[in-house]
């Protein structure tokens, strides 16, 4: 089911299957991809409890092995509306016989969307009765509001960061890094994505804006908190992910231990894991 919020600023559109945000405008202007192309059949999914790829789509817990295909099981599900408000809307996912197949844990993931005429607040809450394993990210597809070859990001502040290298043949980082920052600027071109993401680590910037040279249309992320930044499109897309990430695939070399994986988050029982993004147009 799709649920609307709307201000004097901005209007959402959000799908209660994958608590997917599916529109995003300021005023009348779309801004985020509408899964309308070819290229891509999403527009913002949720990705959980794994970002990127197991390698194989394989794992093991407690000398069990599982299966789960690549960002996780969210994006697959219906979400229970929790709350709505004027300003907000707030989504719930909970383990179930069948998740608990592929994914042996208890947990409750919250999503909320608060609007306001500044910004749009995108908020992940998970909680557990249990120790649990898990890696979770965003991954909104904006529009390109001029040519590829004519857009770029801007950070705010100067990085001096490697790309993350990805083995191709499984979806899953290496040591190769054949690409790097070296200013505040990352300029695109039609091929940039042709050997997949870019990721980066730890990034000073604590913001990044989508612009063009032609005109002032921009779309500005705060990812403070968020451990990875990855940038990707098909090449020729309309459009560009933004993606922010609590984990990452796994490593090449991989044993395939969850509670080994790269950067994999240990959240305790009854602890909280709670991170924001916060998005604004112009």
């Amino acid at each position: 089911m799709i649920y609307e919020l709307q201000n004097n600023t901005y209007k959402i559109r959000v799908d209660s299957f994958g608590a997917e945000l599916k529109s995003f405008k300021l005023k009348d202007e779309e801004y985020l991809y509408q899964g309308d192309t070819p290229f891509w059949h999403r527009s913002s999914p949720v990705l959980f409890p794994n970002v990127g790829k197991f390698k194989n789509n394989n794992y093991t817990y407690e000398n069990k092995n599982y299966t789960l295909p690549i960002h996780g099981l969210a994006r697959h599900n219906e979400f229970k509306i929790i709350e709505q408000t004027k300003s907000s809307l707030s989504f719930q996912l909970t383990h179930d016989k069948e998740s608990l197949k592929h994914y042996p844990f208890h947990f409750e993931l919250t999503l909320t969307y608060i609007l306001s005429d500044e910004n749009l607040q995108i908020t992940y809450n998970v909680t557990s009765d249990e120790d649990i394993y898990f890696s979770l990210g965003a991954h909104p597809a904006f529009l390109l509001k001029d040519s590829i070859n004519n857009s770029y990001f801007n950070f705010d502040k100067d990085e001096q960061k490697d790309a993350i290298g990805l083995n191709l043949e499984y979806g899953c980082i290496c040591d190769t890094k054949d690409f790097s920052l070296n200013s505040n600027k990352l300029k695109l071109e039609k091929n940039i994505f042709e050997k997949d993401a870019l990721i980066f680590k730890n990034m000073n910037s604590k913001n990044v804006s989508l612009n063009n040279i032609n005109n002032k249309k921009s779309v500005n992320v705060n990812f403070d908190g968020f451990e990875y930044l990855a940038f990707w499109a098909p090449v020729g897309a309309p459009f560009v992910c933004i993606e922010p990430w609590c984990g990452i695939a796994d490593d090449v070399n991989t044993n395939h231990k969850l509670e080994e994986k790269v950067s994999i988050i240990n959240l305790l029982k009854n602890d909280v894991f709670n991170k924001s993004l916060y998005i604004s147009l112009s």
